[in-house]
């Protein structure tokens, strides 16, 4: 699967390749497997738990706060790096399952999770750090790794070693007085923006109303974005967006010349009004570190009160593939430009080292699916100042 997977993506991997290159039978690999999906996830699992043992090693290995930490952390970059396809079918792959490949990471984090709570057990410092605090770190390191993979850089792994350490021991910090105005205004509702959309995306595609005010692109858009979200992206075709929004077939290829085209360019515009609604509550605020607060609030309810962009964005966009990835590590990109230099207040301290920022960013993101993942979308606005603090703390300790 490791091999397979690293020729071709998982999307591309077939069972006759799976069979040729383990040299069994197809009955055989059936008297394992129920199907490509089981497989692929039982090979992210056996990844994941040989890692885990070897950085725990290493761990338990050292002594001291800092050294065990850095010991683990070093191993693990230092697996990335000696073992690329490994890493790359649990750091990227496993993305394109999309829901299914949720709980498998969410079990391969917990060993880590546990590792740097006991640290902090063991640290001097009288400040605790939250459990959602420690899971957005592990998250963060595990995209830091997803894209230094992605960008073909995994041999720069062990140099943000010592960054990733401080930016984690940091959390223990004590918070600035920017930092308590962030977090007290994510604790209150956002305020109405203002901006709306004329149509709701909740709009069946082929309403008489859509059809009023939509032309028959706009419509397919919506089609495209229902489908995947009823469906998901692998029973995204052109009959079923065509159905949905209530065209033929022919006019869906004079819009478009794939479904994958019309399923990204709606998302995009989904993207922009989340982009859009985030940023014009951070402009209302003249406290330049509350703002970010309020910024941070109005997507979480933006998120929460959209279920067609919850799931587009934290679970299906990337199973349409690596040009999916890509428009994903952009939307990433655009949500944590907030915490870039210039836009943080001084006040708040010195810029963050980029890789400080792809973690931050991470972690965030992660967090949300997690929340949304267990049922918890209703909420997810109450989160948003452990998610301020997450974003903010750094910048008072590093």
């Amino acid at each position: 699967m490791v091999e397979a997977v690293a020729r071709h993506g998982y999307a591309g991997t077939t069972l006759r390749e799976l069979v040729a290159l383990a040299g069994v039978s197809r009955s055989t690999f059936y008297a394992h497997f129920e199907s490509k999906r089981e497989c692929f996830l039982a090979t992210f699992d056996e990844i994941i738990e040989q890692t885990g043992e070897r950085v725990g090693r290493a761990y338990r290995g050292a002594s001291g706060f800092r050294e065990q930490l850095e010991a683990g952390l070093r191993t693990f970059m230092d697996l990335v790096v000696q073992e690329p396809d490994a890493a790359t079918l649990v750091a990227v792959e496993s993305l394109t399952l999309g829901a299914a490949g949720v709980e498998h990471r969410e079990r391969g984090s917990q060993a880590f999770e546990l590792l740097i709570r006991q640290s902090f057990d063991h640290s001097d410092s009288p400040n605790q750090v939250s459990e959602i605090t420690i899971r957005a770190i592990v998250a963060g390191i595990r995209g830091v790794i997803y894209r230094r993979l992605r960008d073909g850089e995994r041999e720069r792994l062990p140099e943000h070693v010592d960054e990733l350490i401080d930016w984690a021991i940091g959390y223990q910090a004590p918070e600035s007085a920017a930092v308590h105005r962030a977090i007290r205004a994510a604790g209150k509702p956002a305020a109405d923006p203002g901006t709306k959309v004329a149509t709701s995306w909740a709009e069946p595609p082929d309403s008489p109303i859509s059809r009023a005010t939509l032309t028959q692109r706009e419509r397919i858009l919506r089609a495209a974005a229902r489908v995947v979200v009823e469906k998901g992206y692998e029973g995204l075709s052109i009959p079923a967006i065509s159905g949905a929004a209530g065209v033929s077939n022919q006019t869906f290829y004079e819009n478009f010349a794939s479904k994958r085209d019309a399923f990204l360019a709606s998302f995009e515009i989904i993207a922009q009004e989340a982009l859009a609604t985030t940023g014009d509550a951070f402009a209302t605020t003249g406290d330049r570190a509350e703002a970010i607060g309020v910024g941070l609030r109005a997507m979480l309810e933006h998120v929460s009160g959209s279920g067609l962009f919850s799931r587009l964005a934290f679970f299906e966009l990337p199973t349409a593939g690596p040009v999916a990835l890509d428009r994903a590590d952009t939307m990433m990109r655009n949500y944590t430009a907030f915490l870039a230099p210039g836009v943080v207040p001084k006040e708040l301290g010195g810029p963050l080292p980029p890789v400080i920022l792809e973690a931050i960013g991470s972690g965030i993101w992660t967090l949300i699916q997690y929340e949304i993942a267990h049922d918890r979308a209703d909420s997810l606005p109450e989160l948003a100042p452990d998610l301020t603090r997450v974003a903010l703390a750094p910048f008072d300790s590093l």
